[in-house]
């Protein structure tokens, strides 16, 4: 394959295999999802192999713009230097005719580069820059633009035409009649109106105390009768258990066996109320009347894409801000109002039941 000068917004000639690098988060990866169906659209033929994390790679079950997924565990599997070389071989060995690097970061580059495929895209602001084909030098300011959006742009340098924003995240029916069944299990009565409160988090910064979790599930519980599932992940039990102690109102607490579990669990949930996380995308993606809290983190580029989603926040003179040295202890999450919470929910619950 002979390689060219292209101008950006030309479709690469000959593109039978792309490699798509995001072994990043659940958000990032679900949020590429439009880019990759533009990619899609523009190259047709091709066979859309995407190398993601061990705990990721099974949200693209069911994604009719992804052929393959190749797992990457840096941590586990390919943790040593020796596993890690055999696996670059072998991607080496695929012959990939381009590859994306949508995960901003050295590694995916030099991924790229080592892959030997003749197109190689990616962003600027990072290290083996140099050895990409096709650049994007933009760069964003907080508050700007979503991710989606960003990555829409990066593909649009050898992509045309225009997609839809919606997240991709397709569910089979017998995860969703398991999840059903589950429910019933776990004494969630047929009807009744299902709250999932998830309150994890990536970080401490981004978590809303439980104290305040409790009080909010409490009032809903209150004023519309609901039930009320506390989802949380295997190092997150304390969360939910501290909620259900704080509580004065009865929650059932649960802990997903997968990353498919907790989507099908939500699909069934009337309302989602959950911190800025990978469910918070799990969620958007499945079009779940979803409540996001926010503290530090860039609400434009990461509040859920979907219409369904409200985010709520404590706007602070100290934002846009470096979150992980906050100087007066995130007071934009930890002492953000349970009333400003309670009101968004309340108008989601009420608009949800006309």
């Amino acid at each position: 394959m002979a390689h060219r000068d292209l101008k950006n917004g030309e479709i690469l000639p000959d593109i039978e295999k792309i490699l798509i690098i995001r072994a990043d988060g659940i958000g990032d990866l679900l949020n590429s999802t439009p880019a990759i169906r533009l990619l899609r659209q523009n190259y047709p033929s091709a066979e859309i192999t995407v190398l993601a994390r061990p705990l990721n790679a099974p949200m693209l079950i069911g994604n009719p713009d992804v052929d393959r997924v190749i797992v990457f565990d840096r941590q586990g599997e390919h943790r040593k230097l020796s596993e890690q070389l055999q696996f670059y071989h072998s991607l080496r060995r695929e012959q990939f005719h381009l590859v994306v690097a949508m995960q901003t970061a050295t590694w995916p580059h030099f991924i790229a580069f080592l892959s030997g495929a003749p197109y190689r895209l990616g962003r600027h602001q990072k290290r083996f820059k140099s050895t990409l084909t096709h650049t994007w030098h933009g760069k964003y300011q907080k508050g700007e633009t979503h991710e989606v959006d960003r990555n829409l742009e990066l593909v649009r340098l050898i992509c045309q035409g225009e997609v839809s924003r919606q997240l991709v995240l397709n569910l089979l029916p017998d995860e969703i009649a398991n999840a059903k069944a589950l429910l019933t299990s776990l004494s969630v009565e047929d009807g009744a109106f299902l709250i999932g409160i998830h309150p994890g988090g990536s970080s401490y910064d981004k978590r809303w105390p439980e104290k305040q979790f409790a009080e909010l599930a409490d009032r809903l519980v209150d004023h519309y009768n609901t039930s009320i599932l506390l989802l949380h992940g295997p190092d997150e039990a304390e969360l939910t258990h501290n909620i259900q102690e704080a509580m004065q109102s009865d929650a059932i607490a649960y802990a997903p066996k997968t990353i498919r579990e907790l989507s099908a669990l939500l699909s069934h949930c009337d309302l989602v109320v959950c911190n800025d996380s990978g469910p918070m995308h799990l969620a958007a993606a499945l079009d779940v009347p979803t409540v996001a809290i926010f503290g530090p983190t860039d609400h434009v580029a990461w509040r859920p894409m979907s219409e369904n989603a409200s985010v709520v926040r404590r706007d602070m003179p100290c934002w846009p801000c470096s979150a992980h040295k906050c100087k007066i202890g995130w007071e934009c999450t930890k002492k953000l109002p349970v009333e400003m919470v309670w009101n968004t929910t309340a108008m989601t619950v009420e608009a949800s039941r006309k």
